[in-house]
């Protein structure tokens, strides 16, 4: 399903920059090893076992595992009352847990691996007829969807449908280089908060927004 306006791509964009980072810094501190990109370690657990490499095939099999547990999670919350700010609901929540256990040593549970709970959620922020429309977590598809319709453009289709897959692509890959940056600089898994902060902030305008696009809808007379 193509996005239905210009806000909400603008929405999948951000999403996936914040994607992209949270993937960024998940993968330099997991070494070499994804929270939301899992053909990545798909490949990575294939190629452990032709190595022998058991701890690597361990941590590739459990970050799959737990992002499965989040899709399931989120495709339950999307179900739930407004499905696209209960999703984002949750992932800010394990973001936020994942933000603190970063920086308390006392919580049992490591950082990343809340993270890759919460990416495999946020994969349910555009769903449409029980199925993901825009997965904003990986853009291997967004890249495929952008070439053929560049070849539709060259074949005399519409010039410009490739953009907006194309942009998602861009954004997340933007918000992968703020990532890496920002995990140096922050020094490890605290650069998990400005991520947090750019969810709340989706978040409360993705309910504000759809609250007042709720508001004319429920008071318009049903006999016009």
């Amino acid at each position: 399903m193509p996005l239905k306006s210009q806000r909400e791509l603008l929405l999948a964009c951000l999403l996936a920059a914040t994607a992209g980072y949270v993937d960024a810094v998940g993968f330099l501190d997991l070494g070499g090893f994804f929270v939301s990109f899992m053909s990545g370690n798909t490949t990575r657990m294939a190629a452990e076992t032709t190595t022998s490499h058991i701890a690597g095939v361990g941590k590739a099999l459990g970050l799959i595992g737990l992002f499965f547990v989040g899709t399931v999670a989120g495709g339950l919350l999307a179900h739930y009352r407004d499905g696209r700010v209960s999703v984002l609901v949750g992932t800010s929540t394990l973001v936020g847990i994942a933000a603190v256990a970063s920086t308390q040593p006392w919580l049992p549970v490591p950082a990343v691996l809340i993270a890759a709970v919460a990416m495999g959620m946020l994969n349910a922020t555009f769903v449409h007829d029980g199925q993901v429309s825009v997965p904003v977590t990986y853009v291997t598809g967004s890249i495929v969807k952008a070439g053929h319709q560049v070849a539709n453009a060259l074949l005399g289709g519409p010039r410009w449908d490739w953009v907006r897959p194309a942009l998602i692509w861009a954004a997340l890959a933007c918000g992968a280089l703020l990532g890496g940056a920002l995990y140096s600089a922050m020094g490890g898994m605290p650069a998990l908060w400005p991520a947090l902060s750019a969810l709340v902030a989706l978040t409360l305008i993705t309910w504000r927004v759809r609250r007042s696009d709720a508001i004319p809808a429920a008071t318009a007379d049903p006999a016009t």
